[in-house]
């Protein structure tokens, strides 16, 4: 017995065929090719014949091209004509394929037509037989071979061996580019470089490698599969700092991790855009109910409500709850580009490296990831941040954090709750200013660094672009 996969099971596909279907027309399956009566007399009891079992007859349908009724019925009328005759013959009748052309339509034989109807090499080949002196420029660059005028190069701008190589007209240029380029054994798709390695030692014309960038930008194969390995364009658009902690917040979620003892696999992180204060809380789910309970809860309960949200267009932030959240509240939710994580990039960048300094801490037997988590947001909050060069904890606070590396105070001052308000007042907008003031170097600094060599197009409405489909 032998396996027979399920798109190569023809005979299933067989028996759930209707009664009508042409592969009726002809025995299908495993038959004897030779009569009954032909066969009764090339054996014998004690022989055996080798043609009880014949090789299997597979009749695939047959796609005909877009035809006509009429077409139809020729096509049905030869093939019935030109079926297999011989009832002992052991080949079946191959179906019609259709086969994409190339596309080379180039005709070398028409150079010398096409070279007397173009103006340029007209004028050329007339003055060359005005007998030109031999140490002119258009004499050392052009010769006329068996009524063909070519162009002396060299191959190499080192190499003192010049060819001739035919002078292509403008007429023939697109042609020949279609046939060097689009042609699958000539061309295949391939770059401009390789395109010009095989045209200079063949044709030569003026503007060639601007004609040949031209034609490989203008190819909508190109387009559609060739990886680009430029930077990807546009331009850098920082985010301008607002000088009030938890106005701009990002959020997002991290995970699914290996689930916790505290049946925990998700985190959602909140990170304030102004001091990168982040708060993560670990969640056994990422629903949209789960989503805005928290938010609720954790952050706009701590620290206010924000005047900008911003996430990615996952289901759990994209949905009517979280709208109807934003409307009750009164703040801004905005959604980061699709397939753009630079939008929400603190967020994208601290769950990064929370991940790294997580597994670093837990252990992997016990999956206790979760037991750790707040001590390493507590260690990211407590040092200085390289944008701010503040920590999150000062510009949040007011005041360093208490670590127990340090000596307990041995004496205590108290002030009185208004004098502590305007000595901490003061403190937050020395704070914030200079914090302000590095945020907006930092990103002036990123900027020159991102927007270097990359590309900015600009577009208008109505301009036809090409849009990529992420999705299978």
């Amino acid at each position: 017995m032998k396996h027979i996969d399920g798109k190569s099971n023809c005979l299933a596909d067989y028996l759930s065929r209707p009664t009508d279907d042409p592969l009726f027309d002809v025995d299908y399956g495993l038959e004897s090719k030779l009569p009954c009566s032909s066969s009764s007399h090339l054996h014998t009891p004690h022989q055996p014949s080798v043609n009880i079992v014949a090789p299997m007859i597979l009749r695939p349908r047959q796609k005909f091209p877009s035809l006509g009724v009429s077409d139809l019925d020729k096509v049905d009328d030869h093939s019935d004509a030109s079926s297999c005759s011989s009832e002992d013959s052991f080949t079946t009748c191959s179906p019609i394929t259709t086969t994409t052309p190339s596309p080379n339509l180039f005709d070398p034989s028409q150079l010398s037509h096409e070279q007397a109807q173009d103006s340029n090499i007209r004028s050329i080949i007339s003055q060359l037989n005005q007998n030109v002196p031999c140490d002119s420029t258009l004499s050392s660059s052009f010769i006329i071979k068996n009524g063909i005028l070519h162009k002396l190069i060299a191959l190499t701008p080192k190499s003192k061996l010049r060819l001739s190589v035919p002078y292509l007209p403008s007429s023939m240029v697109r042609s020949f580019l279609t046939a060097i380029h689009d042609d699958p054994f000539q061309g295949g798709h391939f770059s401009v470089d390789k395109m010009l390695s095989k045209i200079r030692p063949r044709y030569w014309w003026s503007h060639m490698r601007q004609d040949v960038q031209s034609h490989v930008q203008a190819c909508v194969s190109c387009q559609q599969y060739n990886y680009s390995r430029q930077k990807k364009p546009g331009h850098l658009q920082p985010i301008p700092p607002v000088a009030t902690p938890f106005s701009i917040i990002g959020m997002d979620f991290c995970g699914p991790f290996v689930e916790s003892p505290r049946e925990n696999k998700y985190v959602l992180v909140v990170t304030d855009l102004f001091t990168y204060f982040v708060t993560a809380i670990p969640l056994s789910t990422n629903t949209a109910e789960i989503t805005a309970l928290t938010l609720f809860r954790h952050i706009f309960c701590r620290f206010s409500v924000c005047f900008t949200l911003i996430t990615d267009q996952g289901t759990h932030f994209n949905n009517h709850l979280m709208r109807a959240l934003q409307h009750f509240f009164g703040y801004n939710h905005i959604l980061s580009t699709p397939y753009h994580p630079q939008t929400n990039g603190v967020v994208e960048r601290f769950n990064a490296s929370m991940v790294v300094q997580v597994s670093k801490l837990q252990q992997k037997h016990h999956n206790n990831w979760d037991d750790y988590l707040d001590a390493v947001i507590f260690a990211y909050n407590s040092s200085k941040h390289r944008t701010t060069q503040y920590s999150p904890f000062e510009l949040l606070f007011g005041r360093s954090p208490k670590l127990p590396i340090d000596s307990p105070p041995r004496y205590f001052h108290f002030d009185r709750p208004n004098a502590y308000f305007v000595h901490l007042q003061k403190i937050l907008q020395v704070y914030h200013q200079h914090a302000k003031f590095n945020i907006l170097n930092q990103q002036s600094y990123h900027k020159r660094y991102y927007d270097q060599n990359r590309p900015d197009p600009h577009y208008n409405v109505g301009d036809r672009v090409f849009t990529r489909i992420f999705a299978a």
